[in-house]
């Protein structure tokens, strides 16, 4: 039974009939689902797994979520990193578009679908300004498989080249569980398809003969 104190007089007795309301209630409810008085009081450990369980449920999945796009993340870029070094070797200028992304993909086996959502922009950094693309990194729309036009700078030996690779990936599980873990991670899935950029970028000079 719920118990009212330190209230003035008058609030304590309106507390009380509703107290008494709201046993008598319950106590029908009890009776015509057929529950005896003694088994009125066995459900009281639910209500706290019923409150507290969304709670924790949303916190494991935020969690795993997060772990796996951390390590996809890193594979990325050290994926990028072994790509590169080809690129700065590259002198007569052969290595193509398709070639980098085949290659960062290969490395990175735990991308999912990459030679469809990466896509990877090489730019030339104008010296002495040493002006940076004012746009972020195109990237791959998963919802209309549209990819926008990137940028790739043909003639790069003994320039300083910047490389941006972006990779969409939905999250990993499925949506209806994700509508819960937006509330958590909403700043990182992109509104336009639902995905998740994943973007990596480093310069480097090609090295001349």
């Amino acid at each position: 039974m719920i118990r009212f104190r330190n209230l003035d007089p008058g609030p304590r007795r309106l507390a009380r009939a509703w107290t008494g309301l709201a046993d008598r209630t319950i106590g029908r409810l009890d009776r015509a689902a057929g529950l005896s008085a003694r088994l009125r009081e066995r459900g009281a450990a639910t209500v706290e797994f019923v409150l507290l369980m969304p709670a924790f449920i949303m916190v494991f999945i935020s969690s795993f979520d997060s772990s796996l796009l951390l390590i996809r993340q890193v594979m990325l870029e050290r994926a990028v990193d072994i790509a590169v070094r080809e690129v700065r070797l590259d002198t007569p200028g052969n290595v193509t578009q398709n070639q980098i992304r085949n290659s960062i993909c290969n490395r990175a086996r735990i991308l999912p679908d990459c030679n469809e959502n990466l896509l990877v922009e090489l730019s030339e950094v104008q010296r002495p300004a040493y002006s940076l693309p004012d746009s972020d990194a195109p990237c791959v729309n998963q919802l209309t498989s549209i990819s926008p036009r990137a940028a790739f700078a043909t003639d790069r030996t003994g320039k300083l080249i910047l490389l941006r690779a972006c990779y969409s990936v939905r999250p990993a599980l499925p949506m209806a569980i994700n509508t819960i873990n937006r509330t958590l991670a909403s700043n990182l899935v992109n509104d336009d398809d639902g995905t998740i950029r994943m973007v990596t970028m480093t310069a480097f000079v090609v090295e001349a003969n």
